[in-house]
């Protein structure tokens, strides 16, 4: 099927019921019946009305005989050039190498050279090689704290203050996909994303993928995360180890009563692991490779319905970054112990991150959140190079710890 161009605009600039995101996005070729990005049709970009076909095959043969012509003339004036040229003649094309693979973004098709290197710096501002760029982003739910901070202004906002040029798009994963650490890589790998955000460190088939493509993934490590469990406000508990947590998720515990609670069935809340980091991380590390429970299903979309049906469920339970939690008042976080007869450690002081004990690491459930590269020798590689600057320099990281994560320097 042949590409189709969208840049957000509709050809008779009326609104589209099937636009999802709405207002001018960067050019960007589609081979499907929509926009992967704004969701618009082909018909609302290019039009319904086609060529006669009598006009395009004149059109097509004056092209063919002005071609042969050129050539013609070009073989008579050209008759002594080296065996070179016939090699352009002939449209034989080296095959391109890893830092130069050909994408379908615009940002995709301009080399850059040498490649940018991870450097830390003081502002945003100090910050160099930044392109100017639309850079699409997106992937783990668990940045969302960088995206709309309370209280605090945007990390992009700030960004796009130091350098008005490079901005900063957050992009949703196509319709039927739900957001996460997974949806972002894959998008990256598919040219769909400039960098991608990960709460979980980069498969070796992730790795893979990228090298039969043609280039690379990087993965750098920008801030520390714990995770918090809650429950519905109704249970009183004083904490839980991470063997019982385990056991409520796997269903060998399902009444608060065994853990020292009321005589109540727990009900857990959880995202498909197949389709975020947190989940995925939670069923690696907390729960030791094995599956949830049958009846922790139908999963969850997002943390915000997760709060939601904890919140109105008496004997609910539910997990997410904690810095999604602290700050809510209708559920409970609650401390956890690494193991039986250690102390319960809080995942919040107050409506505030524990970030001592997620630095320290004597909270059990902690993790690294990191930035996803593309080093395919192109611009989104220099964007990609440059967000993880910008967020590892003395500012980025302010930013990290005031809105809840953990500096990693």
């Amino acid at each position: 099927m042949a590409g189709w161009i969208c840049n957000g605009i509709p050809k008779d600039n009326k609104p589209h019921p099937e636009q999802h995101t709405s207002g001018e996005h960067e050019p960007y070729e589609n081979f499907g019946s929509d926009c992967v990005i704004c969701g618009l049709s082909k018909e609302a970009i290019v039009g319904g009305s086609k060529v006669p076909i009598k006009i395009i095959a004149a059109a097509t043969t004056g092209v063919v005989v002005v071609a042969i012509l050129l050539w013609i003339l070009y073989k008579i004036f050209n008759s002594d050039s080296p065996s070179q040229d016939l090699v352009n003649d002939n449209l034989v094309t080296p095959n391109p190498s890893p830092t130069s693979a050909t994408t379908s973004t615009s940002n995709s098709s301009v080399s850059i050279s040498p490649p940018p290197k991870i450097t830390t710096y003081r502002t945003f501002t100090d910050v160099s090689d930044i392109p100017q760029m639309n850079v699409r982003y997106g992937g783990s739910t668990s940045f969302a704290p960088l995206r709309t901070p309370q209280n605090l202004p945007q990390m992009e906002l700030l960004i796009e203050q130091a350098h008005p040029d490079f901005n900063l798009i957050y992009t949703e994963p196509p319709p039927g996909i739900k957001p996460g650490s997974g949806a972002g890589i894959q998008m990256l790998l598919d040219s769909q994303l400039s960098v991608a955000q990960s709460s979980r460190p980069l498969k070796e088939k992730e790795y893979e993928s990228a090298k039969t493509r043609g280039f690379a993934l990087e993965q750098h490590a920008v801030a520390i995360d714990g995770i918090a469990l809650y429950v519905n406000p109704e249970i009183s508990i004083p904490g839980l180890t991470a063997a019982q947590v385990k056991d409520i998720y796997t269903g060998k515990i399902t009444n608060w009563n065994q853990v020292g609670g009321p005589n109540l069935p727990i009900t857990p809340f959880s995202r498909d692991p197949e389709d975020g980091g947190t989940p995925e991380f939670f069923r690696e590390k907390v729960l030791s490779g094995e599956s949830l429970a049958s009846f922790v299903q139908p999963y969850v979309r997002d943390t915000t319905e997760s709060l939601r049906k904890v919140a109105s469920t008496p004997g609910g339970i539910g997990y997410a970054t904690a810095s999604e939690v602290c700050n809510q008042s209708t559920i409970r976080p609650f401390p956890l112990a690494r193991r039986q007869g250690q102390s319960f450690v809080e995942p919040c002081v107050g409506e505030i991150v524990n970030q001592a004990a997620f630095a320290s690491d004597s909270y059990p459930i902690t993790r690294r959140l990191f930035v996803i590269i593309k080093r395919d020798g192109t611009l989104d590689e220099q964007a990609g190079v440059a967000y993880t600057n910008l967020l590892l320099s003395d500012e980025g990281q302010e930013i990290v710890d005031q809105v809840g994560l953990v500096r990693i320097r």
